[in-house]
């Protein structure tokens, strides 16, 4: 998860990224985009279903959330794991 800092003096905050429609992350996104894209399709379609439908897609939500909070818990757990081997430096003595 990226760390937050304030903005420095005639500095911009970036844009924020739109995120993908499902037909885009279909297209030409990751998985995890995929993911995203149907679970905010779902919380817009859950609102005009009753009964077993409303209650599957509530399911549903909940299972992509899961499913997606893990991806990004280990692309995190990767990326930090990046940063410090890249700290490293490397010492020919050691050989």
């Amino acid at each position: 998860m990226a760390s937050l800092r304030t903005v420095k003096p005639g500095e911009k905050a970036p844009e924020p990224v739109k995120p993908k429609t499902l037909t885009e992350a279909v297209e030409s996104g990751t998985y995890l985009e995929i993911l995203e894209a149907q679970r905010r399709q779902m919380v817009v379609d859950v609102k005009d279903e009753r009964g077993p439908a409303r209650a599957a897609l509530h399911r549903q939500i909940a299972l992509h959330s899961k499913e997606i909070a893990g991806l990004q818990a280990a692309a995190d757990q990767e990326a930090s794991e990046d940063a410090e081997a890249a700290d490293e430096p490397f010492d020919t003595k050691a050989l």
